[in-house]
């Protein structure tokens, strides 16, 4: 069944929706985490995207663009009506909370988004397949680089915020036998998944669960943590994302 349509355009029908397929209260942790990843975007880039892709029957992908060298991706269940619609950041974190907390008895209930902006987001979605795996590190890891950089950034930053040489140096490196060369992933990546509290310590029942899996594509760099996705392109490889607005 469909239910209410959460708007901020008045109560007129959006020309994109996400339609819930698990009642708001049964993803509320869910739709507030991402509402509030998508928060901390927007205090980085008020002109922040998010292009919506479907994954499978109930899924969709949020692809947040970020003005960190990445596209940091978080998942909910539901549909959207138009895969690959690029809308804009700003009225997400108000409309997932009023799902989150929603008085809806079953799914169904639609999201009414903003109008789409396709043309500013240059190039195609990662894939859903094809990904080859480089290596799985420790979360603890990353978190200790992630703390290492902010204490740099404490000591080095100025009125411009984070020297750019501090953003742009390789941080992580990660070789496989099945891949040439070496993976790497800089400052700003690295930057973005703890600011964004994609790699932050999870609760003691996930604990088992702190893994940071590293994948590839000839185009793509992909990296999985429990709260979330990051994509960045890989050097040499056709992949684009969106610069800031």
């Amino acid at each position: 069944m469909t239910s209410s349509l959460f708007s901020l355009s008045g109560g007129s029908p959006a020309p994109v929706t996400l339609t819930l397929t698990r009642p708001g209260r049964a993803q509320a942790s869910t739709l507030r985490r991402v509402a509030a990843v998508v928060t901390r975007v927007l205090k980085m880039d008020s002109g922040a995207m998010v292009r919506l892709v479907s994954r499978g029957e109930d899924a969709t992908d949020l692809l947040i663009a970020t003005p960190l060298g990445c596209v940091v991706a978080q998942r909910i269940h539901a549909t959207v009506s138009e895969d690959g619609a690029v809308i804009s950041a700003d009225p997400l974190p108000a409309l997932l909370g009023n799902a989150a907390s929603a008085d809806e008895g079953a799914d169904g209930a639609s999201i009414g988004l903003s109008g789409r902006m396709d043309m500013l987001w240059a190039g195609t979605p990662p894939p859903a397949s094809g990904w080859s795996l480089v290596d799985t590190i420790p979360g603890a890891d990353v978190r200790e680089v992630f703390g290492q950089l902010q204490a740099e950034a404490t000591e080095h930053s100025g009125p411009a915020g984070l020297p750019p040489s501090l953003l742009d140096q390789p941080l992580l490196r990660l070789t496989s036998k099945g891949q040439t060369g070496i993976i790497e992933v800089p400052g700003s990546v690295v930057a973005a998944m703890g600011s964004l509290g994609l790699v932050k310590e999870p609760p003691a029942q996930l604990a088992d669960h702190d893994l940071i899996r590293v994948s590839v594509t000839g185009s793509w760099i992909r990296i999985d943590a429990i709260f979330g996705t990051a994509y960045l392109p890989r050097p040499g490889g056709l992949a684009r994302i969106p610069s800031p607005r």
